[in-house]
């Protein structure tokens, strides 16, 4: 008797341990499909971020370099209101103003909130050797993370540069070398110079507004640039 209540004691925990192994196995399935499945919608974010431009590149400007006008802005990458600018307002004036031969757009990225800005900002500039610039700064606008906060780390950049449809030997080599960072320090001294001292600045010729505008500001101020170049 005593030896068949050992034997069932026996099956009742091997019973117990073969469910507990089937449930750490559908948790780590659930676990799997998860992963698999925030990949998958990171990529198809990532992906949808990045526009067409039917206009030319050369480097970090958008458009036919005798355009008339040119709208330049000052921006860093972790800047949020720069992200809203890019979201709410840059699609619309290149389509409006740079397809159409009026303007051109240029960028130029300062790096000013950190670390992860530098890294962020010569990576750009290595983007624009390819004229990629502006692939790669909707891949990095369209994965906005918060300061600092590792969302730009040199693995992130280089996967929003491929993304973007970089070379990735060149970008890698690029980075790699440092080469860039000169240019980085110079586009600060530069902006500083005209008394460009936040992100996003605009400047549209010769006049500069700060901060970020709503659409309609900055299609009037285009409007009276064009106007007074006899363009309009």
């Amino acid at each position: 008797m005593d030896q068949s209540r050992r034997q069932a004691r026996l099956e009742r925990n091997r019973a117990q341990q073969r469910r507990g192994q089937l449930r750490w196995l559908v948790y780590i399935s659930i676990a799997a499909v998860a992963v698999v499945g925030l990949l998958i919608l990171s990529n198809m974010v990532r992906s949808a971020s990045i526009r067409e431009y039917a206009s030319a590149q050369t480097g970090a400007l958008l458009g036919d370099p005798d355009a008339p006008v040119t709208l330049i802005e000052y921006a860093d990458f972790q800047c949020s209101f720069c992200r809203q600018s890019w979201a709410t307002t840059e699609e619309a004036i290149v389509k409006q103003y740079v397809d159409t031969g009026q303007i051109n757009y240029q960028f130029v990225i300062l790096a000013i909130l950190g670390p992860e800005s530098v890294q962020a900002t010569e990576a750009a500039y290595c983007a624009a050797e390819q004229n990629k610039f502006w692939e790669f700064h909707d891949a990095v606008f369209g994965s906005f993370s918060s300061q600092n906060s590792g969302g730009y780390s040199d693995s992130n950049l280089a996967d929003f540069a491929q993304a973007a449809g970089l070379d990735m030997n060149a970008y890698n080599e690029c980075v790699a070398s440092d080469v860039k960072l000169q240019a980085v320090e110079q586009a600060a001294l530069d902006a500083r110079a005209i008394g460009v001292d936040s992100t996003p600045t605009f400047q549209i010729n010769d006049q500069i507004v700060a901060g970020a505008q709503p659409l309609s500001m900055l299609q009037s101020m285009i409007e009276d640039a064009l106007a007074a170049v006899g363009a309009d």
